[in-house]
């Protein structure tokens, strides 16, 4: 009797326990969301943090002509959930760039703005772009006609941009340009330039010449009202800083760098490196860095293919320069970052093989400035998923999305994530 209530007992235990464990799975399953419609092929998601708003927006084709148009949406923090899609109209015929991707954001007074890139005529490149935006003041119902960013006639193609809400509640934005700095170097110009109270861009800086054409950048904004900026630097045989063990090469370097501005985006500190890489590639790798904050701690992600060391790493800055990095993943690319609660969170891809098919999943990376804390896989398994990118939601929820490629169309996936 007893051996029969004891098998009773541990019977009941395993199923429950299994019941269980399937309840989860299936949770886990119902917390992965999808965006867009299954007869839309969509890339280059991004997310955008302002005062209060979260916003996704990607670029899509639809229609049998499959022309290029950008959509957005709202992120509701009650529901965690993101509204129906908005077409933005100004930008039909857009360029698709999953690194170089078009980019919605919001000013602090609540206008809305949509950056985009479209085909340039005049430039001599046949992936060359005039970079426009337009704005809306009732939440995107209504948009104006678009504008150029630049309207220096020198410059016939910009991308590569990244924005952020400054301080003041205005915009700034960061891009690669044509215009050389150094006419003899190879790269592009990075700049800057920020909103003013015509909500137009007339001032621009040149913050850096010979940076790596075709990497994403990055700028952030912490709460000490620094802004922080990362980009992939060029960095050749002929100049100051190249490696003299190297010296008998003729190929230029492709390392990450950062500079910073304490007044709101008016001067800028010296660029330093952020990890001595030292990766000789006579071409671009198209993935670029991101940056995060946290107390008096500069954070910053990034991918490299230098010597044996191929891999995603991490490093993070003490004073005045960053420190030894630290290997997050060998098989990760494209990281996005963000700080909150004290902690480090790092999205990327990484590839993996099961049952001799190539898969590629979203991981989710917690981590302090020297330590993994924790490690989550975000995508459905046995799919294939890139380009994540997240923001915080708040103390205890982010909010991450990414770019499936699984089904017929390539469609917007994202996921609530408690921290």
């Amino acid at each position: 009797m007893k051996k029969r209530i004891l098998y009773l007992l541990i019977t009941t235990v395993v199923l429950t326990s299994c019941k269980e464990q399937k309840t989860n799975n299936e949770l886990a399953q119902k917390k992965i969301h999808q965006l867009t419609n299954a007869n839309i092929n969509a890339e280059g998601v991004f997310l955008f943090s302002g005062e209060n708003e979260i916003i996704a927006n990607w670029t899509a084709q639809e229609g049998q002509k499959k022309e290029t148009i950008l959509m957005f949406s709202f992120f509701n923090k009650e529901n965690k959930t993101f509204s129906e899609p908005i077409k933005i109209t100004p930008a039909k015929g857009l360029q698709i760039h999953s690194e170089s991707m078009a980019k919605v954001a919001i000013t602090k007074s609540g206008v809305l703005f949509a950056f985009f890139r479209i085909k340039s005529k005049k430039s001599k490149s046949m992936y060359g772009g005039t970079l426009y935006y337009t704005t809306s003041t009732d939440r995107g119902q209504n948009w104006s006609h678009k504008k150029k960013l630049v309207t220096d006639e020198k410059s016939t193609s910009q991308s590569f941009y990244d924005i952020t809400q400054l301080p003041d509640g205005k915009l700034g934005i960061i891009w690669l340009d044509n215009r050389k700095l150094h006419k003899d170097r190879k790269g592009q110009t990075l700049y800057f330039t920020k909103t003013n109270k015509n909500l137009e861009f007339k001032k621009e800086i040149a913050l850096e010449g010979s940076v790596c054409q075709c990497c994403r950048t990055d700028i952030e904004i912490d709460k000490n009202n620094t802004i922080h900026i990362a980009f992939r630097n060029i960095i050749e045989p002929v100049e100051l800083g190249y490696p003299k063990f190297l010296m008998q090469s003729e190929t230029e370097i492709r390392d990450m760098y950062y500079i910073s501005s304490k007044d709101n985006g008016n001067t800028f500190t010296k660029a330093i490196p952020i990890s001595d890489d030292n990766w000789q590639v006579n071409g671009c790798p198209h993935t670029g860095p991101s940056v995060a904050h946290i107390y008096q701690t500069t954070g910053a992600a990034w991918f490299t293919g230098a010597n044996d060391d191929m891999g995603l790493f991490f490093s993070s800055k003490s004073d005045t320069s960053f420190n030894e990095r630290i290997l997050v993943s060998k098989e990760g690319k494209h990281p996005q970052m963000i700080a909150t609660n004290g902690k480090f969170y790092i999205a990327y891809e990484e590839y993996y093989e099961a049952n001799g098919k190539g898969y590629s999943k979203i991981i989710l990376e917690e981590r302090s400035s020297k330590n993994i804390l924790k490690s989550l896989e975000i995508s459905d398994p046995k799919t294939n998923n890139n380009h994540a990118v997240l923001k915080r939601v708040n103390e205890n929820e982010l909010v991450i999305s990414w770019i499936n490629t699984d089904i017929r169309n390539a469609a917007v996936q994202y996921n609530v994530i408690q921290l």
